[in-house]
Order: C-alpha cells, then structure tokens, then sequence
C-alpha cells in the first residue's frame, strides 16, 4: 500500500466516533491561560438524529474553520437529560464531525459541544435538546437513511453510484426511478407521523422533477425533459412518475408521464408476424431481437397505470397488445422472463398482470402474475440458500431487486390471489429481511451498507447506489406488508 493509500484510510477510520472506539479519541490539551482573550469559533450545525438502536443518538455537526493563532483538534460532548443538573461529559475529545451517543434512558436532553484548538483554548456551547427512542426506528428508516445520506445529491434529488460521489457517473438515469421510489414508500410510511422529515422527502421529489431524474439526455425539442434513446429508460421513469402523482397528489408528474409515452414511447412499437412491441431503442426498429422483456415489461405496466389514471380505452388496449406479445415471446412455460431470468422484469410483468386483472377482472391474469413472481421466489436460477441470489455488481444489476421488492409485496398483500402463493412470498420476504439486518454493520451507521448478496456482510471498497436501494426496498417492503397485514 502506497503512503497516499494508508494516508486515506486512516482518515476514513478516524472520521466517524463512538462511544466505545478508543482508538478514534482525543486527550484534551492543557489548557493555554495566557492574557490574550482569542475568540475561539463554537461548532455549528449540531443535528441530533435517532438511530435504528434505542436509547441512542447520531450526533453531527461542522467543526469551525482554521483561525488566526489556531485550529479545531476536536470537540468535547456534555449530556443532561432536561430537568436536572446531572450533566455528564463523554470522557474523551472527539475529532471528526460525527458522534453515537449512548444514553441511560429515552427521555429528551441538554447536549452541549465545545470546540477545542491546538492550544486549549475553547469555544463557547452549542446546545440542542433531543430525545433519543426508547426501541429505536425502524431498520428501514436507517437503511433508507443511508442511502438518501450517502448516495443522494441533495441539491437535485438524484443519485450518485458511489457514496459522496466517490467515482463520479454522469451516466446514471434510469436507476434514478428506483432509488427515488424508496424514497416515495418512506415518504408514506412516515408523512403522518414526521411531518418535517416528510416535507423534506417532498422537497427532494421535486428537485428530482426539475432535474429530470438526471436524464443524460438533453432534446430542446422536448417538453417533458425525460426523452431518451432507450425506451426502457423512459418507461422506467415514466412509471416513477406515476408513482409521484399517487403518492403526492399532483397531477403534473402524470401529465409530464402520459406525454412522455404519448410523444416518445409507444410512437416506437412496430408489428411484424410475432405481435406488436417495444423495441429497446429508437435504433432497432428493424431488429425483432430488440423487442426484450425489460422494455415491454414495464410499457405493459405504464399502459396500464395510463389507463387507470385517465380512463382512455387507448392504453388499456396498448396494455394488452404489450401483454400479448411478452406472453408470445418472452414468458416461458416454467415462469421465466428472461434468460437468464432476472428479478426486476420477474416482478414488473407479474405487476402488469396483477394490474390488469384488477381492470378486467379476468383470472388468467392474476394467474400470470401468481407464476412469474412465485417462479423467482422459488426457482433456484433466482435464489442462493433460499434468499435472492446476488446479480451481478453492475449499476444495472445491483437495482434489479430494488425493482422486484414493490411489485412482490403488493402480491403478498393482494386478497385476490392465490392464498399459498401470499403466505409463502409473505414468509420469503421476511426471511430475506432478517438475513439482510443480520448481515449489516449496524457499528459503522451512517455509512451502514449493503451488500450486493443479502447473506453477506458489506465487506468494504466502495459501496453501490444499486446495493443500497435494493437493501433499503427489501426492508421498506417488509414494513410496509407487516403494517398493512396487523391492520387487518
């Protein structure tokens, strides 16, 4: 390892303290009593934030700049719960610009943090009052909160592929949808009973709006700013949008849908003797082979949700023309997709067909979407010691499960299907749940990652978006099954 190397490891090592890693802590300096009053800059932006652990609190906040005859080396932490005088000090400086704080108790506290520079002199307080939670959240909120913490710029709502930008991507767009819609689930889990946290999420989706989930592809000719070359592409995004509109209760993201498949995709289909479908980009119109199931997997689904948004006959019959053609082309008779089979358009087409059988009420349908969603359950191309199987560390490949995970539990949670199938996708997901929070490093929250495989831990390098949302999807699912199921 080159000097620079280990340089930047122990920079990554000793950035982020707890209460328990000694190795991370910092002796106070004898204080300097000379004559010369020296303001010394306090910390700012002290937050405190619950964790996925009760009685425990994620302390954060921006350490002062350099000054004149001084540095910050680190900080010292005072505690008190509200009420008394019992102030406690955590026995050692902390460097760096985030702390865990363990507490005896759940109840609301004092916490103070005082700047320390090189020569001992020391700032004046910043204080906050925070309460930690007495079980704390639940995983999902962490694991969300990482991915949203890590892999999220703030200032446009998109995602970056590596935490903080490590390896910049411009090229990151249609996997854009997928982290986006994590975060539209805990938007609904949470809105009622955070509304803060929930008016921030609201913030982000709208900053994802008006940066066009980081559409690549810019066409001034283009209204609706999220055209692209490949159809999949839109669709995907299309579907996120629709998704919006649901779940915010405006109607311009299903608008600025419905032109974008009006305008730029199902203009694309084209028919010959196998049926009429997508092609995979507005380059292969000639090329049959170019009409995949990622393409009109989720054309399918748009059309569908088109439909039941607007209530034009149109879509509705560009749903079953797409229907046709997968079931023509691309199903298998033992519940494939796709070879190998894949679990995002596993469980895209199963939606399509749940949707669909919801419009028409025709079982063949529902049967569809029972097949193709319990074939990836329980076929052994799609699992690895009976959770879901790790499919590859691609971009692309790390989000496929994220895709999956929403579609599965709406089956699991659907009265209308068959009642063997929804116990055994219910029992499979939490069993890929609890194997993914055996499997995370809850220590090193917030930079607690995924692991591309759910059995394994993260075992460190650079962590992956696509890692990230499909942890964070499996464990937004669950809750959200687990609640809808004790609700009724």
């Amino acid at each position: 390892m080159n000097k620079y190397a280990f340089l930047f490891l122990m920079f990554i090592f000793s950035y982020y303290s707890c209460s328990s890693a000694d190795e991370n802590e910092l002796d106070t300096p004898e204080i300097n009593n000379n004559d010369t009053p020296v303001a010394v800059p306090p910390i700012t932006e002290l937050k405190a934030q619950i964790t996925q652990n009760p009685n425990e609190l994620y302390l954060t906040w921006r350490n002062p700049k350099t000054w004149e005859g001084g540095q910050i080396i680190g900080v010292e932490i005072y505690y008190r719960p509200i009420g008394t005088t019992d102030e406690k000090k955590v026995n050692t400086l902390q460097s760096g610009e985030g702390y865990i704080l363990k507490l005896p108790t759940a109840e609301p506290y004092s916490i103070s943090l005082v700047a320390v520079d090189n020569l001992g002199r020391k700032s004046e307080r910043s204080t906050i009052t925070a309460s930690p939670s007495s079980t704390g959240v639940p995983l999902a909120d962490s694991c969300t909160y990482v991915l949203i913490e890590q892999f999220m710029d703030k200032n446009k709502g998109v995602f970056w592929k590596s935490p903080k930008n490590k390896i910049p991507d411009a090229f990151i767009y249609w996997q854009q949808a997928h982290a986006i819609d994590v975060v539209l689930y805990s938007y609904e889990r949470i809105k009622d009973n955070n509304p803060i946290l929930a008016a921030t999420y609201r913030e982000y989706f709208e900053r994802w709006f008006q940066n066009h989930g980081n559409n690549y592809h810019h066409d001034n000719n283009d209204p609706t700013g999220f055209s692209n070359p490949y159809t999949d592409d839109m669709c995907w995004i299309g579907l996120t949008l629709l998704r919006m509109s649901e779940v915010l209760d405006d109607n311009k993201f299903a608008d600025t849908a419905r032109r974008l498949y009006d305008t730029y995709i199902i203009t694309r289909k084209w028919t010959d003797d196998k049926g009429t479908g997508l092609p995979w980009n507005n380059e292969n119109n000639s090329n049959g082979r170019s009409r995949n199931t990622c393409t009109n997997t989720p054309g399918c689904l748009m059309a569908a949700k088109l439909y039941q948004k607007f209530g034009d006959e149109k879509y509705l019959s560009d749903a079953m023309t797409l229907y046709q053609y997968a079931v023509k082309n691309l199903l298998k008779a033992d519940g494939r997709m796709e070879e190998p089979p894949l679990t995002y358009t596993q469980g895209t087409f199963g939606e399509a067909c749940r949707q669909l059988y919801h419009i028409t009420g025709e079982k063949q349908y529902m049967q569809y979407a029972e097949k193709v969603i319990n074939y990836t359950i329980t076929s052994n191309r799609c699992l690895r010691n009976g959770i879901l199987r790790d499919e590859g560390t691609s971009m692309d490949q790390s989000i496929f499960k994220a895709v999956f995970i929403p579609y599965a539990v709406n089956l699991a949670l659907d009265k209308d299907a068959d009642n063997t199938i929804r116990q055994n996708l219910i029992l499979f997901l939490r069993k890929n749940a609890d194997v993914l929070s055996a499997n995370l490093n809850r220590g090193a929250y917030p930079e607690m990652y995924c692991s591309y495989y759910w059995g394994e831990k993260f075992s460190g390098g650079v962590a992956s978006m696509g890692a990230q949302a499909s942890g964070a999807s499996l464990l937004e699912g669950v809750t959200r099954m687990d609640l809808a199921l004790d609700n009724h």
